[in-house]
C-alpha cells in the first residue's frame, strides 16, 4: 500500500489533505489546528513514503504561490492606504525576528546544540525557506535542514496556540480603534434646516453617509452626485449607526421613516457580473446620467458598507441602488445581474497574475558579503497580488476575482502547500525528532517561537494595537498561511489581513539578512 502511495504523488497528496482536514477539526483544548492538520498528517505519511522531491517542490510552489497571490489581491488596497500608519508595526516585526534569532543562538549554546542546527531551528520556527537555503550555504553542510524540519511544525503550533490565547482578548487598542457601529447601517429621513452643499457633506462625513432620494416641493427626486440640499428638503439617506446622531444634528431634524411611496422610484439589488464595470470607481460609472439611478451600498462577502465616489466595484458584489422604476430592467442588464457569470473564474486575472508573480519570484536580491536570495514563490506572488489588488484594473482586465472564488482557491492552495511540505519533511523529522538532538532542537524551536511571536504580540499590545492586527502581524512575521488561516477562522476582523500584509514583506527579507550574523 505504501509503495502504491509513493508512486502516486497526486493520490497521496489529496489523501493527506482529506485526513488533515479531519485532524484539523479535532479540538485540543481551546485549539483546532484547522488547515495545519494537513501539515501534521503529511509529516506522518512522509516518514513512511518516498515521493519524488521534484514533484513535491512543484506542489509547494504552486500551493504557496496561489495562496499568497490571492491574499495579496484582497489586502493590497488596504496595505497601500495604511502603509504610513503601520510603519511602526514593520519595525516591530524586525525586532521580533531579531529576538527570535538571539534566542535561537543563545538557547542552543546553553543546551549544547550545534550552531548550524540552531540556525536551522530559527529558520524553521519562523517558517522561512529562503533563510534555510542561506543557512545551508553558510554552514557548508545539511545540519540546518535538521533544525528546520523540526522547527517548521513546532513554530506553527506555537504560533497557533499564542493566537488561540490572545485573539479574542479584550484589551485597550487605543491606537487601533474600530467602532463596531461603523458596520451597522440605517435608513433614516431628515428634514433639512438650511441649504447644504453636497461637496460639504461628502467631505465632512465621507463613507458614513449616502443620500438616496430627496422630497422637494411635493416631488421625489433621486439624488444626483454631490447634490446640493435646500431648506425644507426631506432626504432619505443611509448612514452608519456611529455617525447617525451627528449627521442628523448637522442636517436638520429626523422625520418618521416610511417606505418609498412614489411608484416611480424603487430600490433594487443586482449582482455585478459585467466585467466592464469591475475594478472601476463609483464616480466613473454614469449611472445617474444614463439611468437616473444611484448606488447606495454594497454587500461583498460577509461585509455590507456604504459607497462613496472612490469605492471600487468588484465582480460578485451585490449592489443596492435606487432607480427610476421604468429603468430598473435596464439597470439590471447594465450590471449583468447574473450569479452564475459573476462566479466564473477570470482566467487572466487569476493565472495571468499568478504567472507574473512567479516571474517576479525569479528575481535575485543581493546581500552583503556576496550572498543573495530569490524572492521565490512566497514573495513574488504576494508582491504582485498586492500591487494588482491596489490598482484594481489594467485596461480591459479587472484584477479582482469574486470573493467566493478567491476564498475557495486560496484554501485549496494552502492545503496543497501544507500537505506537500509535510510529505517532504516527514523523513527528516522522524529521524531526528525522537533523539536527544531532536529533543534539544524542539526546546530551541519552542523558545524561538515564544520570543519571536510572543514579543510581537506583547509589543503590539504596549503600542495600543488591536488583538486582530497583532495576530495578523504574527502570521506575517512567520509568512505562514496556516497561521493566517487559523487567525481568520477565529474572527472576520479585517485588521488581521492588514497586519499580515504589513509585516510579511519586511519580515521575509529580514529573516534572510540576519542569518549570516547568526554564524558569527
Amino acid at each position: 500500500m505504501l509503495d502504491v502511495l509513493s508512486a502516486n504523488s497526486v493520490l497521496l497528496t489529496f489523501l493527506v489533505i482529506t485526513l488533515g482536514a479531519l485532524v484539523g477539526a479535532i479540538p485540543i483544548g481551546p485549539v483546532k489546528f484547522g488547515a495545519a492538520g494537513a501539515l501534521f498528517v503529511g509529516l506522518a505519511f512522509g516518514a513512511f513514503t518516498h515521493v519524488n522531491p521534484a514533484v513535491l517542490s512543484v506542489f509547494q510552489d504552486l500551493g504557496l504561490g496561489m495562496f499568497v497571490y490571492l491574499i495579496g489581491l484582497e489586502a493590497g488596497e488596504t496595505f497601500f492606504k495604511e502603509i504610513k500608519q503601520q510603519f511602526a508595526l514593520m519595525l516591530v516585526a524586525m525586532v521580533a525576528v531579531t529576538l527570535g534569532a538571539i534566542s535561537a543562538v543563545t538557547s542552543g549554546e546553553l543546551i549544547g546544540l550545534e550552531r548550524e542546527i540552531s540556525v536551522g531551528a530559527f529558520a524553521g520556527s519562523l517558517t522561512s525557506t529562503p533563510s534555510l537555503a542561506l543557512a545551508t550555504e553558510q554552514a557548508g553542510n545539511d545540519l540546518p535542514s535538521v533544525g528546520y524540519s523540526i522547527g517548521y511544525p513546532v513554530g506553527i503550533a506555537v504560533a497557533i496556540v499564542l493566537i488561540a490565547l490572545t485573539i479574542n482578548r479584550e484589551w485597550k487598542a487605543r491606537n487601533d480603534l474600530v467602532n463596531a457601529d461603523d458596520a451597522i447601517l440605517r435608513n433614516i429621513r431628515v428634514r433639512v434646516k438650511h441649504a447644504t452643499s453636497g461637496m460639504e457633506l461628502e467631505e465632512k462625513f465621507g463613507s458614513f453617509i449616502r443620500i438616496a432620494t430627496i422630497r422637494r416641493q411635493s416631488h421625489t427626486l433621486i439624488a444626483r452626485p454631490n447634490q446640493d440640499l435646500q431648506e425644507g428638503d426631506v432626504v432619505s439617506l443611509f448612514v452608519t449607526k456611529s455617525a447617525e446622531n451627528e449627521i442628523i444634528k448637522f442636517m436638520g431634524t429626523r422625520v418618521p421613516r416610511n417606505p418609498f411611496a412614489d411608484p416611480r422610484i424603487s430600490m433594487r439589488r443586482v449582482q455585478l457580473s459585467n466585467r466592464d464595470l469591475a475594478g472601476r470607481q463609483v464616480a466613473d460609472i454614469p449611472l445617474f446620467k444614463n439611468f437616473q439611478s444611484r448606488i447606495t451600498k454594497i454587500r461583498r462577502g460577509d461585509s455590507e458598507f456604504l459607497v462613496n465616489p472612490d469605492t471600487y466595484l468588484e465582480l460578485g458584489d451585490t449592489v443596492e441602488l435606487v432607480v427610476m422604476s421604468r429603468n430598473a430592467a435596464a439597470v439590471s442588464a447594465y450590471f449583468g445581474d447574473s450569479i452564475q457569470t459573476s462566479s466564473e473564474l477570470d482566467t487572466v486575472a487569476t493565472f495571468g497574475g499568478l504567472a507574473l508573480g512567479f516571474a517576479v519570484g525569479l528575481i535575485t536580491v543581493p546581500l552583503p558579503g556576496g550572498a543573495s536570495f530569490k524572492l521565490g514563490a512566497a514573495a513574488g506572488p504576494i508582491i504582485v497580488g498586492m500591487i494588482l489588488g491596489a490598482i484594481h484594473r489594467t485596461g480591459a482586465i479587472p484584477w479582482q476575482i469574486p470573493r467566493s472564488a478567491n476564498y475557495t482557491l486560496r484554501q485549496l492552495g494552502l492545503l496543497v502547500f501544507l500537505a506537500s511540505v509535510g510529505l517532504a519533511s516527514g523523513d527528516a523529522f522522524a529521524s531526528t525528532a525522537f533523539s536527544m538532538t531532536g529533543l534539544k532542537t524542539i526546546i530551541v524551536c519552542v523558545i524561538v517561537g515564544l520570543f519571536g511571536c510572543g514579543s510581537f504580540i506583547i509589543i503590539s499590545w504596549l503600542m495600543g494595537r488591536s488583538p486582530a492586527r497583532a495576530n495578523g502581524g504574527v502570521a506575517g512575521v512567520l509568512g505562514q498561511p496556516a497561521v493566517l488561516s487559523y487567525a481568520t477562522s477565529k474572527t472576520s476582523d479585517p485588521r488581521i489581513m492588514s497586519g499580515y500584509a504589513t509585516t510579511f514583506a519586511i519580515a521575509l527579507i529580514y529573516k534572510i539578512v540576519i542569518v549570516p550574523f547568526m554564524f558569527v
